[in-house]
C-alpha cells in the first residue's frame, strides 16, 4: 500500500474515484438531456445541501455526461462571494460558445452569437469587458435590464446550439451567492428558453436557502426548477463510497474497521474521503483494521478541526463568533432566533439580527423556516462546543 496509489480524494471539488449514493441524480440528468435535446419542455436542476454532501462532486460528474452526450457546457463554475452578474454570465456564456466553436466547427454562427456575449457584457460596473475580437451586436442584450438582456443572451446561446444539433448547459456552483435581481433574471431567462424549446439547460447548486432564495426572486420558480436535496448517504452508500475505491486496488477493510469510518464519518462524502486518506497511509497491509482507524481518528478530527471548520469560524468577526457559539449552546437544531439572542446575552433579538443576518450572507448560517438558524456546516455545533463554547465568550466580558 502505497501512498501515490492512495484512491481517496478529500478537498473542494475533487472528484473521488466512485461517486457513492447518487445513481438517481444521474439518471434524472440523463432524462434532462434526452427530453431538451429533442426538443421537449424539461425542467433545468438545483442542488441544494450543506457543505461537505459532494454537489461541486456531482456537477463535475454531470459535466462529463453531458459532453459525453454532445453536449456543450460552460464547465462547472463558482459564483464568488460578491458576484457581478453580467460579468459571470459573459464569461460563461464566452467558454461555451468557443467550445461550441471547436467542437461543431460553426465559427461564423458563433462569432454572431459572441457579439451579443460582448454587448451583453458592456454594461458591467466600470465598463469592465470580456476581451472578445468581434463587435458588439446592436440593440440586443444591451438594454441595460438584466432580466431582459440575459434572456435575448441565453436565446441567442441557443439558436446556436440548434443549429449545430448540439444542446448548452450551464453548470452553476455556489449559486446562493447570487443577489436576488440576479437570481430573478436567471429565471426569467431559463423560463423563455423552455417556453422557446431551446435545447439550454442549467443545473446550479448552492446552500440549503438556495430554493428559498429563488422563490423570492421570482414566485414562479418553484415550477420553473426541479429542486433535488442533497444529503448524507446512507450507511449502505458510505461503506460503498470507503470500501470501493480501496477493493478496486486490492485492498480489504474488515468489517469493524468499516463500521467505525461510517459512523465517525456521519455519511458525509467529504468526510469519507478524509477519513480514507488517513487510513489508507497509515496502514502497511491489507485487510485495514479496526487499529488502523483508531490510529487516525485523532488526526482526522484535528485536520477537520483546522481546516473545514476552523477556517469557517474564522470568517466570523468576535459577536458573530459569539451567535455561533450561543447557537450551538441549544442543543438541537434548528435553533429559535429569540433563544439565540437570550443565550447570546441580548433582552431584545433585534440587537442580534445584524450578526445573524451576516453570518447568513457569509454562508455560515442558514434559516430553514421563519424564526429559526441552523449552520451550513455538518457537525459544526459539535466543533463549536468542543473548541469555542460560550462559556469561553463570557469569560472574556
Amino acid at each position: 500500500m502505497k501512498r501515490r496509489d492512495n484512491p481517496y480524494t478529500p478537498g473542494a471539488g475533487r472528484k473521488p474515484p466512485y461517486l457513492a449514493g447518487r445513481d438517481g441524480e444521474l439518471e434524472q440528468f440523463s432524462s434532462l438531456l434526452e427530453v431538451v435535446a429533442s426538443g421537449g419542455a424539461e425542467r433545468s436542476t438545483i442542488y441544494y445541501g450543506l457543505r461537505g454532501v459532494g454537489k461541486t462532486v456531482l456537477l463535475m460528474e454531470l459535466d462529463i455526461l453531458a459532453s459525453e452526450a454532445g453536449w456543450t457546457t460552460t464547465d462547472v463554475q463558482e459564483v464568488g462571494s460578491k458576484p457581478d452578474f453580467r460579468s459571470t454570465f459573459a464569461q460563461m456564456a464566452s467558454r461555451l460558445l468557443r467550445e461550441m466553436s471547436r467542437r461543431h466547427r460553426i465559427s461564423a454562427r458563433v462569432e454572431r452569437a459572441l457579439s451579443v456575449v460582448k454587448a451583453f457584457s458592456l454594461l458591467t460596473p466600470g465598463g469592465v469587458q470580456l476581451k472578445l475580437d468581434v463587435r458588439p451586436a446592436s440593440g440586443i442584450a444591451d438594454s441595460g435590464d438584466p432580466e431582459q438582456d440575459l434572456v435575448e443572451l441565453l436565446r441567442e446561446i441557443g439558436e446556436t446550439a440548434r443549429s449545430a444539433g448540439s444542446g448548452a448547459l450551464f453548470l452553476i456552483d455556489e449559486m446562493h451567492n447570487l443577489d436576488s435581481l440576479s437570481l430573478g433574471a436567471v429565471c426569467m431567462a431559463f423560463q423563455a428558453v423552455s417556453r422557446d424549446r431551446l435545447p439550454v439547460a442549467l443545473v446550479g447548486s448552492g446552500l440549503p436557502d438556495l430554493r428559498a432564495r429563488l422563490l423570492l426572486a421570482k414566485p414562479y420558480a418553484d415550477r420553473l426548477f426541479e429542486y433535488r436535496s442533497l444529503g448524507r448517504l446512507s450507511d449502505v452508500e458510505a461503506r460503498v463510497a470507503l470500501v470501493k475505491p480501496a477493493a478496486n486496488l486490492g485492498v480489504s477493510y474488515t468489517e469493524e474497521a468499516v463500521a467505525a469510518v461510517v459512523r465517525q464519518a456521519a455519511g458525509y462524502p467529504y468526510f469519507i474521503q478524509e477519513y480514507g486518506r488517513e487510513i489508507w497511509n497509515a496502514a502497511e497491509v491489507s485487510p485495514i483494521t479496526l487499529a488502523e482507524v483508531e490510529e487516525v481518528s485523532d488526526i482526522v478530527r484535528e485536520q477537520l478541526a483546522r481546516t473545514f471548520y476552523g477556517t469557517r469560524f474564522e470568517m466570523a468577526n468576535d459577536a458573530e463568533q459569539r451567535y455561533l457559539a450561543a447557537m450551538a449552546s441549544l442543543g438541537q437544531a434548528p435553533y429559535k432566533t429569540g433563544e439565540v439572542a437570550r443565550a447570546w446575552g441580548a433582552n431584545d433579538q433585534r440587537k442580534t439580527s445584524p450578526h445573524r443576518d451576516s453570518l447568513i450572507q457569509k454562508g455560515l448560517i442558514w434559516a430553514p423556516e421563519r424564526g429559526k438558524v441552523d449552520f451550513t456546516v455538518p457537525l459544526f455545533a459539535d466543533f463549536v462546543t468542543e473548541h469555542h463554547p460560550l462559556k469561553l465568550f463570557e469569560e472574556e466580558e
